[in-house]
């Protein structure tokens, strides 16, 4: 009964994710609605209620709104997790230190991962395009609405630094913590990539970043410290922020399409192999280990 708890006390943190970005919805759309009546009153407008819930849910399918709404909800819970991950977690963990997390091999390999998978999510969602089309046009609908295809100063800051952040520290920190405690590494790393999957709440994304969350689940398992998902997470967003045509030059054609298929498992491949010999080096030296991180 105790490791039935545990395993459902792992689905706390994407519940607790979700009422947090709907109670942090509230006053941010209060200070929206405070604004629009400000500026409508130094204009010597006044302002009806039909059109002031017009004007707000206007503002609420913008990128803008949505990309500032997306950041405090995660500034919220990177200091909520933190706080969690550091005082429950982290001090029952033998995790390798910050500052002893990284060697070039291992850096070197996170980039070449990012750049593998970049590839292989990418043939992943054509795939599932192909059978249900439906689900792309809403994922690409989404995409532009959010304005997260822009490369914005805002919207890069989110992608790069806040999102791999906060993310991490939910569902590599906390849940992957938890999971570990009911279920084998295997078990865990599976049950915390389809909770991060279920908590982009949409099939595409969710697919895709299930399966990017098996490889995540593996670097902070392999790695022994969140440090190493965390910069993973963030090149993999920056690759995707300025990804262009260049990368995928004719995959329409068959030629090409083979080409950057192979070129893309052979990354990932080349990236997970440098990952290891990177660890195996770094763990030469037993004495930078450390119970917290």
């Amino acid at each position: 009964m105790k490791r039935i708890g545990r395993f459902f006390f792992c689905l706390l943190p994407l519940a607790l994710t979700i009422i947090l970005q709907n109670l942090v919805a509230i006053p941010v759309c209060g200070i929206a609605v405070i604004a629009i009546v400000l500026d409508h009153n130094r204009a010597g407008i006044r302002i009806s209620l039909d059109e002031l819930i017009h004007q707000l849910l206007s503002l609420l399918s913008t990128g803008p709104f949505i990309i500032l709404l997306s950041m405090t909800y995660a500034i919220a819970a990177l200091v909520i997790f933190a706080f969690w991950y550091r005082k429950k977690l982290a001090p029952t963990q033998e995790r390798v230190p910050v500052r002893s997390a990284f060697n070039p091999w291992i850096v070197m390999s996170l980039l070449l991962l990012s750049f593998g998978l970049q590839y292989v999510i990418t043939y992943l969602m054509n795939f599932i395009g192909i059978l249900r089309p439906d689900w792309m046009q809403s994922y690409t609908d989404l995409i532009e609405t959010a304005g997260i295809g822009t490369s914005s100063p805002l919207t890069l800051f989110y992608a790069i630094l806040i999102a791999p952040i906060s993310e991490e520290l939910i569902f590599r920190g906390v849940t992957y913590g938890y999971a570990k405690r009911s279920l084998p590494a295997a078990g865990a790393i599976c049950l915390q990539a389809v909770l991060f999957g279920v908590f982009h709440l949409n099939m595409i994304q969710g697919i895709y970043a299930a399966f990017l969350g098996l490889f995540i689940g593996y670097l902070c398992e392999a790695g022994g410290s969140l440090a190493i998902p965390i910069l993973f997470h963030a090149f993999f967003n920056l690759l995707g922020s300025f990804a262009n045509a260049s990368m995928y030059y004719h995959m329409e054609q068959p030629f090409f399409f083979l080409l950057w298929l192979t070129v893309g498992v052979l990354l990932t491949y080349a990236g997970i192999f440098m990952f290891q010999h990177g660890i195996a080096i770094r763990d030469l030296h037993p004495a930078d280990k450390s119970c917290e991180e």
